[in-house]
């Protein structure tokens, strides 16, 4: 049975997980590994995609992708109370400059005077353009990376000349699957800025973390965003953010993009890190007591085998030996290792699959996952539902239900033609042909009176005022249409 089949309301748990290559690294980067629980919500309109719950966030799974996922027999998952913490957050900061985890040890200065540059990296929809409007104001430049038509943007901090924010494509993860992933990890890799800025979004904080372990295994200096902390607050919750500190060994700092709230303290702790060059705590997130420590094994014996190369390569060994078992062919040729050590390799990770009972990526996967689930249990505190949300979900039964998504479509649509051509675009239209009428006449009797040559007055009334003019008497009906798509497509509903 496939998760094609699975019904709403039903769950069931991933037993097999399809695909090839960086299809099949996609699948798993979004959480879809064997042994997970997967519900599924709803469908679309049309009946595709199909919306799913999975390691406490929502992911949209088109149904052609879920054919290829395989799933145990379906059940109605009983509904779980959450644990009272028993814990409240404490003051901030715990980590960096003024905090008590700061190691004063770990500091490596950079000659004074060189640039901070900073990579701003994240999930897509996690506010990070708010926040790098935030931090840069209108220092901004915006570009292409070379070679492809993903856009660039480079900014100045504000207040802090020798500094320099590249706003990245937002990604889930840092494998090679679109051309977003490929542009960031080129960046972090060979551009290599001094620090990295990773947002995410507090209330998903569960599929946020995925991408930021593996930033972490770049070995950076960074620091963690915890963006629109105040919609946890308002709804109850609360995030612990020096015990997530200690936990990820790096600084953690609740902000709100959209309301400038803890943004001073951000930059802070960035330039911080970036001028001492203080890398995270940690970088390995295998428990040696998992499975009887099989993957950790795995990954500490590449290591040790490829550190040369790696260190040669300028590839932090710890991303090196992740991607290597995830079976990324970039990385692989990057090393330029030796058939041996190539076959010494591929014999530690298949005694690894062996052990664990999972194939290499899923196993890497399932540790992230694994990880990622012992934060949030030690260190989020869940909010109740938003008034928000369940007026989100009110609306979508009406707009996306499976008998009234199709008449509310025609609806809306209507309403936004009939309001462009008979109302809002056709008053601006009357409006501006008046104008053009009125500077028309003028040019006309200016013309006349000054005694211009017959040929040049028809060009310039005929050709000019008139050619042109009932070319514009087009634009207010043009531009009013791409507002109400603009309105339709920001609300989500397009």
């Amino acid at each position: 049975m496939t998760l094609k089949e699975l019904e709403i309301g039903k769950t069931a748990v991933v037993s097999s997980v399809g695909g090839e290559g960086a299809l099949r690294q996609h699948f798993l980067d979004m959480g879809l590994i064997p042994g997970a629980e997967v519900t599924l919500v709803k469908y679309a309109p049309m009946g595709d995609p199909m919306e799913l719950q999975i390691h406490g966030y929502e992911l949209t799974l088109r149904l052609d992708d879920a054919g290829q996922i395989g799933i145990g027999k379906p059940y109605i998952r009983e509904k779980r109370e959450e644990k009272p913490h028993g814990k409240h957050p404490g003051p901030h900061p715990g980590l960096g400059e003024g905090g008590k985890y700061h190691v004063k040890a770990d500091e490596h200065p950079l000659p004074e005077g060189e640039c901070l540059s900073f990579a701003l990296a994240g999930n897509q929809n996690c506010g990070k353009t708010t926040l790098f409007n935030q931090l840069t104001g209108a220092n901004q430049h915006v570009g292409n990376f070379p070679g492809v038509t993903v856009d660039r943007k480079d900014g100045i901090i504000r207040d802090h000349a020798g500094t320099l924010v590249t706003d990245l494509p937002g990604i889930y993860s840092m494998s090679p699957y679109s051309s977003e992933e490929l542009v960031t990890r080129q960046f972090l890799m060979e551009d290599r800025p001094k620090g990295i800025i990773n947002i995410v979004d507090a209330t998903n904080i569960e599929r946020n973390l995925y991408l930021t372990m593996q930033l972490m295994e770049l070995d950076v200096p960074m620091v963690l965003a915890l963006n629109m902390m105040d919609e946890v607050r308002d709804n109850g919750g609360a995030i612990l953010v020096n015990e997530m500190e200690r936990m990820l060994g790096i600084p953690v700092i609740p902000i709100s993009a959209a309301r400038n709230e803890g943004i001073a303290e951000l930059v802070d702790h960035a330039l911080h890190v970036a001028r001492y060059q203080e890398r995270p705590g940690r970088t390995d997130f295998c428990d040696s007591g998992d499975h009887g420590g099989a993957l950790h094994r795995c990954l500490h014996g590449i290591m040790h085998l490829i550190e040369d190369h790696a260190v040669r390569a300028g590839i932090p060994v710890r991303f090196a030996a992740s991607k290597l078992v995830e079976g990324d062919g970039l990385i692989r040729e990057s090393l330029h290792l030796s058939k041996n050590e190539d076959e010494m390799v591929e014999h530690i990770i298949l005694q690894m699959e062996e052990e664990r009972g999972l194939d290499r990526s899923a196993a890497m996967a399932d540790m992230r996952f694994a990880f990622i689930r012992k934060v949030c249990e030690e260190t989020v505190i869940k909010p109740r539902e938003s008034r928000e949300h369940v007026r989100s979900q009110r609306m979508d039964r009406i707009l996306t239900g499976k008998y009234t998504a199709l008449p509310a479509f025609v609806a809306i649509m209507g309403a936004v033609f009939w309001l462009t051509f008979n109302v809002i675009g056709a008053w601006l239209s009357n409006a501006l042909e008046m104008v053009i009428g009125w500077l028309t006449q003028l040019a006309d009797q200016a013309l006349a009176s000054a005694g211009v040559n017959e040929v040049l007055h028809s060009l310039v009334i005929d050709g000019i005022f008139n050619g042109v003019g009932s070319v514009l008497s087009f634009l207010p009906v043009i531009v009013t249409l791409f507002f109400f798509l603009s309105l339709l497509e920001d609300s989500g509903y397009m």
